[in-house]
């Protein structure tokens, strides 16, 4: 991976990675160099004990800076606008117009409050419920991922006794695990979830309606609240939900700034093209550890859980 180029900036990542994504399209819109270094989640590499030194929570991505480490998405976001040199160019504060900031900010807590790993995992239990997945999401992908999922838990709660200094850590994301499992497995609870991005989608769909044609979500410049837009439709896309969400007349906007955002530039260098997709799908095997789990962070159950009183 490495471009012979020198850099600083290290991303621990996965070019499948929901969370991943974000960072890695704010990374290309900031234009600030840096080397990926890529996490193999399928086989549970986040698990291994090299990368649980790194981060006990076994999660990706995670940014080192020197020797500073930086995991969550989130975290590393704010890190990038607050803490980089300030002459690239802002996703947060991109107006001095208050009101925007304000808007920026919102549908960033709303989007980033959506549960990528349950949304996109319940999907292969419920494969009723969305249209036809696309690459990567096919069989046998989504068997892994399925199978993954369904011993998890069992297999984190191993994994913390072989790693006394994170066992607190995986102990606690296996009882996660368990609790989102109910949900992953639960059509009922799983059509809540769906009914959250809805609710959100519709959100999205009148503040598109209010800008210019050429705008993006919240003003003529492309923000954070943006990445995450564009990272959610990917996804649900992928899924094959946008029959469900957007497509037919349903949300004309959302279908329109969807088309357009897959253009820019930092979006295509983000998604996996079809060659890398293929590799992935060819060299898939059982998880060694976790597999789906990986996909899926410890504070969805507790996101989840605020989406729902909020919007349901």
């Amino acid at each position: 991976m490495n471009s012979g180029n020198k850099t600083n900036i290290f991303l621990y990542c996965n070019y499948y990675s929901f969370y991943s994504q974000k960072v890695l399209m704010a990374l290309y819109e900031k234009n600030i160099e840096f080397e990926p270094l890529i996490v193999d989640i399928t086989k549970g590499e986040q698990y291994s004990s090299w990368f649980l030194e790194l981060n006990p929570r076994g999660e990706i991505p995670v940014l080192k800076i020197h020797n500073e480490i930086i995991p969550d998405s989130t975290r590393i976001m704010d890190y990038l606008e607050y803490h980089l040199d300030q002459d690239v160019p802002p996703l947060i504060n991109i107006s001095r117009d208050s009101k925007v900031i304000k808007n920026v900010n919102r549908f960033r807590d709303l989007l980033e409050a959506l549960p990528a790993g349950v949304i996109t995992v319940g999907s292969f239990f419920h494969p009723h419920l969305c249209g036809t997945p696309k690459l990567p999401f096919i069989f046998p992908v989504r068997e892994v991922l399925k199978s993954g999922d369904l011993v998890s838990s069992k297999n984190l709660r191993k994994l913390a006794e072989e790693n006394p200094k994170a066992k607190s850590i995986l102990l606690y994301k296996a009882d996660i695990q368990d609790r989102k499992h109910e949900i992953l497995t639960n059509e009922e609870e799983y059509v809540k979830v769906l009914n959250v991005v809805d609710a959100v989608l519709s959100q999205v769909e009148e503040q598109l309606a209010e800008q210019s044609e050429e705008h993006w979500l919240c003003c003529e410049n492309f923000s954070i609240a943006d990445i995450n837009l564009a990272i959610l439709l990917q996804r649900l896309w992928e899924l094959g939900f946008e029959g469900r969400f957007w497509t037919g007349g349903k949300r004309p906007h959302i279908e329109s700034y969807f088309n357009r955002v897959k253009l820019r530039d930092s979006f295509v260098k983000t998604i996996p093209n079809l060659g890398v997709i293929l590799k992935m799908i060819i060299t898939s095997q059982p998880p060694a550890y976790v597999g789906a789990a990986g996909i899926v962070s410890v504070g969805v159950v507790v996101a989840l859980a605020y989406m729902l009183k909020k919007l349901i």
